[in-house]
């Protein structure tokens, strides 16, 4: 049992495991992946509303109607289309970054995970950057510190206190349980005293919390530290909590239904990457085919 000292049963990704081996912990895939294409049909919206919207309204009927409905999606709560999207993207942003957390105690590198997010992230600045200086986005779309920079760092900070942790020669699964439920108390207290706070705008301490951000900076995608670190680390202590053994809660329910989530769910950082340019091309060639023929809108 977890927190007695046995072995866990090795799965693909722990740092135990051998590298080919083919077992995975099914539900934290699927769990990602469903969050993930959540996402990117969240973009999906987003791109509707405000790069489409104008000339899909404009030929009324079917494209209309779909376009009023992207705009009601993102209108934070105006018409209980925006209420019932505002509460399902913070559902999902802690399961999302609570996985991220969680995945610490599976990788065998967590300082490569953490490059190769930087690195993603990195990317995606440029390319939102270049974007608005084609006129694609707007300038203040530009994403300066969107949720892979997050990522990034949160995975280098969670893994940290996870290594230290295994120091302990004895339940050192328990002591990271502990620690980190300690460190998410405490970053979601500190986000409750910042906003109490009259804090003063500091580009220095911009990654770190909202009230410290100049607007200017926010870009179109940014999540502080504080608090969706505090969610990375509550999520560290869930997974290790439920999981620290290596074996599926459910395994009886694993199978071919979920498949295409799991899939997502492993290849997180490229569907991140590629999701936006995808939906954008899509919504330019249904437009020039269909809406309002030979008008890609973005071109």
């Amino acid at each position: 049992m977890l927190f007695k000292g046995e072995t866990r049963e090795i799965v693909r990704n722990y740092p135990g495991a051998e590298r080919g081996s083919g077992r995975r912990i099914w539900e934290l895939d699927f769990l990602r992946g469903f969050t993930i294409l959540l996402m990117v049909i969240d973009h999906f919206m987003f791109d509707l509303a405000y790069l489409f919207s104008r000339d899909w309204i404009k030929q009324g009927g079917a494209a209309e109607a779909v376009a009023r409905f992207a705009k009601m999606w993102w209108d934070h709560g105006a018409s209980w289309v925006g209420a019932t999207r505002d509460v399902v993207q913070v559902i999902c942003l802690c399961i999302f970054f609570g996985l991220c957390g969680g995945s610490t105690i599976f990788s065998r590198d967590n300082a490569t995970r953490a490059m190769k997010t930087m690195l993603a992230a990195a990317v995606i600045t440029l390319g939102t950057y270049l974007a608005s200086v084609l006129d694609i986005i707007d300038a203040a779309d530009v994403i300066t510190f969107g949720v892979l920079h997050m990522l990034a760092l949160a995975t280098l900070v969670v893994a940290g206190v996870y290594a230290l942790t295994r120091l302990a020669k004895k339940r050192a699964d328990l002591i990271f349980v502990i620690v980190s439920a300690v460190l998410a108390g405490v970053i979601f207290l500190a986000d409750y005293l910042i906003g109490q706070a009259d804090v003063a705008v500091n580009d220095w301490l911009f990654p770190l919390h909202v009230d410290f951000a100049d607007p200017r900076l926010m870009g179109g995608d940014y999540f502080p530290l504080i608090p969706y670190l505090g969610y990375a680390f509550a999520g560290a202590a869930v997974v290790t909590l439920l999981y620290g053994g290596g074996r599926s809660l459910l395994p009886r329910l694993d199978g071919g239904w979920n498949r295409p989530f799991r899939f997502v769910g492993r290849h997180t950082l490229v569907i991140v990457i590629v999701h936006q340019v995808a939906n954008m091309l899509l919504l330019a060639l249904v437009t020039a085919a269909f809406v309002d023929p030979g008008n890609f809108v973005i071109f």
